[in-house]
């Protein structure tokens, strides 16, 4: 296998952890500038929110290892703009299912920076598996009619519009495309874990035509995106966890306690391997996720790009949450204060896991998913770049 990023993907790294670098972690709420803030219109500026979307709709047409490239950089800020869910789920999802209108109307004016689009598919009782959809969508003449609940919405209480999951029947799940301001839908807006808010959805009898739902969405096409995102939010674990590991043995090295360094310590020096270690597994991990992913979409074997999605996200969440835990513990009181951004980066692991579900639950999504049968694949020479 060949790990190495192509020059283009070299470019794109640089370019990013240069802007991040530059323009720091923003303000407490600053990404909550109506309808989206001056850093989503830099980051648009420069092609990233257009990067992964379809030549056809105006993108890039670049695939989920430029995502995750880029994503690794925002990690290490941490950029909390909602690039995620806006645009590799929502805009991922709308590209696979939309109609002609709707990726006409939505993904030029995503990848523009101009609006925004999040998907809310979470429920209280069903968690992230969407199979375990609550909300009911009832045929209603030429239209449709919604009923049901959604929590957690990650950059809801930002979004012009929701992409919303619904059971039109007992072995079907719709997607439909809900503008902000309709009938019916009451969105209770939250602060988030990380500081970049987001709401609940209360949908009572919201009448929807047919032009609002995603024809071509379907649970195999929302599988598919939320595969790929899980691999951009281990991405962008990793590049918080690389962050976190030079922070803390900077912090050690000049940290007096006792008339020495902490980094005198031994032991703590210990601990600072272990998450060094962690952090490198990481990245690995994540990286023969990418190509484990590239190798399963090439061949269509949807298990087997769903299982390896899954183990990645399980061993990468639990890692960055350790060395996020372990890094605020070493920072000791400090580690908590909004002085040092340490336990930012640990409110973000968190949101991560509420967003896309934690470490646990993709653990024992992977053991279901093990035991099936997926016909095996070989190793092979392929690059970062795709299949």
């Amino acid at each position: 296998m060949n790990l190495q990023l192509t020059s283009e993907q070299q470019m794109l790294r640089e370019s990013a952890a240069r802007w991040v670098a530059e323009r720091g972690r923003p303000a407490q709420g600053a990404v909550t500038v109506g309808p989206v803030g001056a850093r989503w219109r830099e980051m648009a500026d420069m092609g990233w929110l257009a990067m992964t979307l379809p030549e056809r709709d105006g993108g890039l047409g670049q695939g989920v290892a430029e995502a995750c490239v880029l994503a690794e950089a925002l990690g290490a800020g941490p950029v909390v703009e909602p690039y995620l869910p806006a645009v590799v789920l929502a805009g991922g999802l709308l590209a696979a299912g939309g109609s002609d209108a709707q990726r006409q109307r939505w993904l030029a004016a995503l990848a523009s920076g101009e609006t925004l689009v999040v998907p809310a598919t979470s429920e209280r009782a069903a968690g992230h598996d969407i199979g375990l959809t609550a909300t009911r969508a009832a045929r209603q003449g030429t239209g449709w009619v919604l009923d049901g609940d959604k929590t957690a919405v990650a950059a809801g209480d930002i979004a012009q519009a929701w992409i919303v999951a619904a059971r039109a029947d007992e072995s079907t799940i719709a997607f439909f495309l809900i503008e902000r301001g309709t009938a019916g839908v009451t969105p209770r807006d939250f602060p988030s874990i990380d500081g970049a808010g987001a709401c609940a959805l209360s949908l009572r009898g919201v009448r929807l035509d047919d032009s609002a739902r995603l024809p071509g969405a379907t649970r195999a096409a929302f599988g598919q995106v939320n595969d790929q995102a899980l691999l951009v939010a281990c991405a962008e674990s990793v590049g918080a966890m690389d962050t976190l590991v030079k922070a803390t043995v900077e912090y050690t090295k000049q940290r007096i306690q006792f008339g020495r360094p902490l980094a005198a310590n031994q032991v703590l020096r210990h601990r600072m391997a272990d998450m060094s270690i962690a952090t490198e597994e990481a990245r690995s991990i994540t990286l023969g996720a990418i190509l484990a992913l590239q190798d399963a979409e090439g061949s269509g074997n949807a298990l087997a790009r769903t299982r390896a999605a899954a183990a990645a996200r399980a061993k990468v969440g639990m890692a960055a949450r350790r060395v996020a835990e372990e890094a605020v513990q070493l920072h000791g009181g400090m580690g908590v204060t909004e002085e040092l951004t340490i336990g930012v980066y640990l409110r973000r692991q968190m949101a991560l896991d509420a967003m896309l579900g934690p470490a646990e639950w993709h653990l024992r999504r992977h053991a279901q998913l093990r035991g099936a049968r997926d016909g095996g694949s070989e190793d092979r020479n392929v690059s970062l770049a795709g299949t």
